[in-house]
């Protein structure tokens, strides 16, 4: 499964840039603070803001991926639902990082009071402003719906307008795009662009995804169910989408 579009790799590239800076930062203010301590060394304060900030970059991916699952199953909820989340992330490379560091020897314990005391200040206030931005970018990004698609026609990238698509036909790893006198590819995921396409295009099976548009009238048959397109074709309804409703 693909994780990031174009726009979300910009900014999970954007939001690790701040973490590396975020750790360069805090370095530099450990050094300036205990450099003159007889017993400081500054590979144990790499080592401690390594673990307990650039270890959130997989958890920043983790949580971008569940924003997009909420944005579009609870749109209504959606920030009820990512201050639950928000807390659990926290919660969980808290427990994660501590384990980590106790294994280095940081720690006596699995859990340490000082390291609740330092984590859930400064470090966990990083860690919701860049649980929150995505969130907003997740938020804002779901309600500017784009109207074309990149596909490709041979060698050329071709801009297509959602409205010229009648239907979509999953083959292997890629798309066919079908309009009323061509077909075009993209390698993509069917599930993910049913829902990037969402609710102008309806999936109707395992295969397909159509433009609700294009959708004439329903048949049904002993065999199954149909949809009749504009165009004349007809296309079966899986049984796990059957009754189709929308």
């Amino acid at each position: 499964m693909m994780w990031f579009v174009n726009t979300d790799r910009r900014f999970f590239y954007f939001a690790t840039l701040v973490l590396l800076a975020v750790f360069g930062i805090s370095l530099v203010q450990n050094v300036i603070r205990y450099k003159h301590h007889a017993s400081y060394d500054i590979w144990t304060s790499v080592i401690y803001l390594a673990v307990s900030v650039l270890l959130f970059i997989p958890f920043m991916a983790f949580s971008l991926q569940v924003q997009k699952e909420l944005n579009v199953r609870f749109n209504k909820w959606y920030w009820p639902m990512v201050c639950l989340l928000a807390l659990f992330i926290l919660l969980t490379f808290y427990l994660l990082s501590g384990i980590l560091l106790h294994s280095l020897e940081f720690f006596d314990s699995f859990v340490s009071e000082d390291y609740a005391r330092y984590y859930f200040g400064r470090e966990a206030l990083y860690h919701l402003l860049v649980v929150f931005g995505s969130s907003l970018f997740v938020r804002l990004k779901g309600k500017k719906k784009s109207t074309t698609i990149e596909v490709s026609k041979g060698r050329k990238t071709i801009t297509l307008r959602l409205e010229a698509i009648h239907w979509i036909e999953a083959d292997d790893h890629y798309l066919n795009f079908y309009t009323e006198t061509d077909v075009f590819i993209k390698r993509a995921n069917l599930s993910d662009t049913a829902k990037q396409l969402a609710p102008d295009f309806i999936r109707i099976h395992r295969k397909y995804v159509v433009n609700k548009s294009q959708i004439v009238s329903k048949e049904k048959k002993q065999r199954g169910e149909f949809v009749l397109l504009s165009s004349g074709k007809k296309l079966k309804v899986g049984q796990s989408f059957a009754p189709l409703s929308w």
